[in-house]
């Protein structure tokens, strides 16, 4: 497998994430007001003036090209499984359990973190197990933006892929949802690598994470009537839902990428002119789309403007030299 491949995902996910950092919490129908027909096509600040007056954004005005909590934790998952080997799942749990909480008391979490993470990170520094540090009834997609790692690092070892996946969700989301969720964001980076149709992703994810919680499959089985509709009509409460739980993030995200396949940019444009979580259908829908077409799809602005752009391209390197199997 290419090294471009686990590049351009780990990319990807930044710079989708970056993009909807600043629509996220904004109506779609104001960000085209603010910014055109098109939308948002470039990294804009959150406290960018162009933007209405409401709703207001508090916080510090980061610039143009910042990501958001997913990239963060998707930089924790990533280094967790970097720092040894992966065959142990509690082990790597551990270790991942650790890089949490550091990222929960960083001085840069100050990027609109979930509460569901932050109350896990809050067990999990009081002694909490891993297992049973996570909200009961939380299917927020906080666990599902956060594994493309998982799916790289894994993607030929599917049965340790799903594993680690599940129990990564479980420190902070334990509903169904949300574990599925994390299960399926995994599932089709590593599908994506392999270059799946979105077809055969949609169905090998459907079989594999529908049966084991009723709120994904419900939502999952409306996603292939939705292909011939608009984004503004699916990606909103009339469509796929707004995003703010695990299995309609990832949904969307899939429906952004089955859109344009071999787009990068069409893909994460789609996934962050929406009304909802617009950061984490950009973040898993860049991730795909970075997996299956390679860095190179990445406008080269993007890449190397988006933050941290060094360390994303080696945190791929790295992720590549690791793969399992």
């Amino acid at each position: 497998m290419p090294v471009d491949a686990f590049v351009g995902s780990m990319v990807g996910l930044a710079v989708g994430d970056a993009l909807g950092f600043a629509t996220e919490f904004r109506r779609r129908q104001a960000i085209l007001d603010t910014f055109g027909p098109d939308g948002v096509t470039d990294f804009v600040g959150q406290l960018d003036p162009r933007w209405p007056a409401r709703p207001a954004i508090i916080g510090r005005g980061h610039p143009p090209g910042t990501y958001s909590d997913d990239t963060q934790m998707s930089i924790a998952v990533a280094e967790a499984l970097l720092d040894g080997p992966t065959d142990d799942v509690d082990t790597v749990m551990r270790r991942m359990a650790r890089r949490f909480v550091d990222w929960s008391r960083s001085g840069d979490n100050d990027r609109a973190p979930g509460n569901a993470c932050l109350t896990g990170c809050r067990n999990l520094a009081r002694g909490v197990p891993w297992r049973e540090a996570g909200v009961a009834d939380s299917k927020g997609c906080g666990s599902a933006m956060r594994v493309a790692a998982i799916g790289l690092v894994c993607w030929r070892d599917r049965s340790r892929l799903l594993e680690l996946a599940r129990a990564s969700s479980l420190p902070t989301h334990r509903h169904d949802a949300g574990i599925e969720g994390a299960a399926a964001a995994a599932l089709l980076v590593a599908l994506a690598l392999e270059k799946s149709s979105p077809a055969e992703m949609y169905d090998a994810v459907l079989a594999e994470c529908g049966p084991r919680s009723a709120d994904f499959d419900r939502c999952w089985r409306r996603l292939p009537q939705m292909l011939d509709r608009a984004p503004a009509s699916v990606l909103s409460e009339q469509g796929l839902g707004e995003s703010w739980v695990a299995e309609e993030a990832v949904a969307s995200a899939l429906y952004c990428f089955w859109r344009a396949p071999t787009d990068f940019r069409a893909t994460v444009l789609t996934a962050v002119n929406t009304d909802g979580d617009s950061d984490s259908i950009g973040c898993i829908a860049g991730s795909i789309s970075g997996a299956y077409n390679g860095v190179a799809a990445i406008p080269e602005h993007w890449r190397q403007n988006v933050e941290n752009s060094s360390l994303l391209h080696r945190l791929g390197e790295r992720l590549h030299a690791a793969a399992v199997g």
